[in-house]
């Protein structure tokens, strides 16, 4: 699974790792994060919906959401807290997940993520970063949710979920899960509308970036815990 994550990229480390076209205000508002938890707003890519006729059809666009998908069928938003990850084995089929994997589905950006292993009745997290230590994208789904009956001009929420598969290779070693991390030609077809559901899968399964990894300190079990110093390896 992937319950928290990291994201300290510059507003020109995003936009030229992701290759965004058009990044909106509230995502360059962000603050640098090493400490991302669930129900925090996030920064996503989108492929504009634009007309093909448009000059930004097609385009990636950075924006924000919540991070806990709430269907737009939900009828309360705290479903969300529930729904911060999507099994990539039956995201095709789950109600909860399927109309967003068909037609919403987004990259989310992140400079590395955590995850605790347990050995000997101790759990210690770990920090999981690329080896080059280049930008992860995960690959991540959104929708859109506002109370029924709510007037036309009410606010959307915007929600999103990162998709996980089972660990690959040496990742078994920490966790039986890991998110769905993306390399740049997977990206493309991730967020291509015309991608069957014959190639997301594909894109599911394909292998991730090299990964490299060490153990560090307990105190990024806390979320209001949030500095560099989290990375710091444990002697």
């Amino acid at each position: 699974m992937c319950g928290r994550y990291a994201n300290f990229l510059t507003d020109q480390e995003l936009i030229d790792a992701f290759e965004i076209a058009m990044l909106a205000d509230d995502a360059r508002l962000m603050p640098p994060s090493w400490n991302v938890a669930p129900t925090q707003k996030v920064i996503l890519v989108t492929a504009s919906k634009d007309d093909t006729s448009s000059t930004n059809a097609g385009k990636r666009i950075g924006e924000t959401a919540n991070w806990g998908l709430v269907p737009s069928w939900a009828k309360d938003p705290s479903v969300g807290a529930r729904m911060i990850n999507a099994r990539g084995e039956t995201v095709a089929e789950k109600p909860s997940f399927r109309s967003a994997f068909a037609k919403r589905r987004c990259l989310i950006p992140a400079s590395g993520y955590y995850e605790w292993h347990t050995a000997g009745g101790v759990k210690t997290p770990y920090w999981i970063h690329t080896a080059d230590d280049a930008p992860l994208a995960f690959a991540g789904l959104y929708d859109f949710w506002r109370e029924k009956d709510s007037a036309e001009d009410s606010p959307w929420l915007v929600t999103c979920t990162i998709v996980t598969t089972s660990a690959r290779d040496q990742m078994r070693e920490l966790h039986d899960r890991q998110p769905v991390m993306l390399t740049d030609d997977q990206r493309d077809a991730w967020l291509d509308p015309e991608s069957d559901k014959d190639t997301l899968f594909d894109v599911i399964a394909a292998p991730a970036p090299k990964l490299a990894w060490y153990s560090i300190g307990n105190a990024v079990g806390n979320v209001r815990n949030n500095s560099a110093e989290l990375l710091k390896a444990l002697s």
